[in-house]
């Protein structure tokens, strides 16, 4: 009987203090901790994205240039902002690109950031364009900025003041670029002054 009870008061003095110990650790390691800003993948560069034109009825070219910081491809729009929209046609074409690449025929290009319309007059068939616009000479009348066969030029129109280009594709840790075209009405106010946001979207 005394035997009994001295193992008895054992298991329970035993479990006693593997509840109280149980009771006490709630954890057995110290606590590390980080924290995780991030910055936007894509850089646009604004060197030659500048339209010479002076006076209303005249067009021309702006290079656009973004690169993707981003070890991963991307897909996003590109967005085109307008501050005003009446009296303002545009097109755009990424087939700039070729250029860079030494592709087509570069008879006279030394630097496509800067001969662009060089490249184009030599390969007019190459650049497709996406427009706000279905193709019609009077509101692209660049020699440069045609449908060739019929099938180069898509009008997507504009949403609000903005030209969206739609999935576009960024590669990784790469530049793209693109080639802007604007023209404007001989009846657009004199002095007046357009702006023109390019953003990408995800």
């Amino acid at each position: 009987m005394k035997k009994r009870n001295i193992v008895l008061i054992v298991l329970s003095t035993l479990l006693t203090v593997g509840l109280v110990s149980g009771a006490l650790v709630t954890y057995l390691s110290n606590t590390i901790s980080t924290e995780i800003s991030v910055l936007s993948p894509f850089e646009l560069n604004s060197d030659n994205f500048e339209f010479d034109i002076e006076y209303a009825g005249d067009g021309g070219f702006a290079l656009v240039k973004i690169t993707n910081l981003a070890n991963r491809d991307i897909t996003s729009d590109v967005e085109l902002a307008m501050s005003d929209i009446v009296g303002i046609s545009m097109a755009v074409t990424d087939d700039i690109n070729y250029c860079l690449a030494s592709q087509g025929d570069m008879t006279g290009v030394s630097d496509c950031e800067s001969d662009y319309e060089v490249w184009l007059s030599n390969n007019i068939d190459w650049a497709d364009w996406v427009a706000d616009s279905a193709y019609d000479v009077a509101l692209y009348p660049s020699a440069y900025v045609m449908d060739t066969n019929g099938d180069s030029f898509i009008g997507l129109g504009y949403t609000g003041n903005s030209l969206v280009l739609p999935d576009v594709e960024f590669p990784a840790e790469t530049t793209v670029y693109g080639l802007v075209y604007i023209s404007t009405d001989v009846a657009l106010s004199p002095d007046d002054v357009y702006s023109i946001d390019v953003t990408v979207r995800p």
